[in-house]
């Protein structure tokens, strides 16, 4: 929410791949950075997750799904796939969302 697609990105594992129905599939967090500067730059921001389901699969990733909405859209995040990293941080593996409103 801060505005800032580097940052976004950085939460990514490098090979992430992010499933955005209708935009399309983005592998890597390059594209990934890409696809948020761009929505970012058309004005959408604060974006926040509505009733979110956190489901642990093991104890290094969890599975998260949950509604969202933002300033200019809505929808459902389907599956978000967060593996814990050597350094003790989070990152996403996977991101399945889509805009419904």
């Amino acid at each position: 929410n801060s505005g800032d697609a580097a940052t976004c990105a950085f939460h990514y594992e490098h090979n992430a791949v992010m499933n955005a129905k209708p935009f399309g599939v983005f592998t890597g967090t390059e594209a990934i950075e890409e696809f948020w500067q761009t929505l970012i730059s058309d004005g959408f921001k604060n974006v926040e997750y509505i009733k979110p389901i956190i489901d642990v699969i093991d104890e290094h990733s969890a599975i998260l799904s949950s509604g969202w909405k933002m300033n200019k859209a809505s929808g459902v995040i389907t599956r978000e796939l967060w593996v814990l990293q050597p350094d003790g941080t989070a990152k996403l593996r996977e991101d399945n969302f889509e805009v419904q409103g």
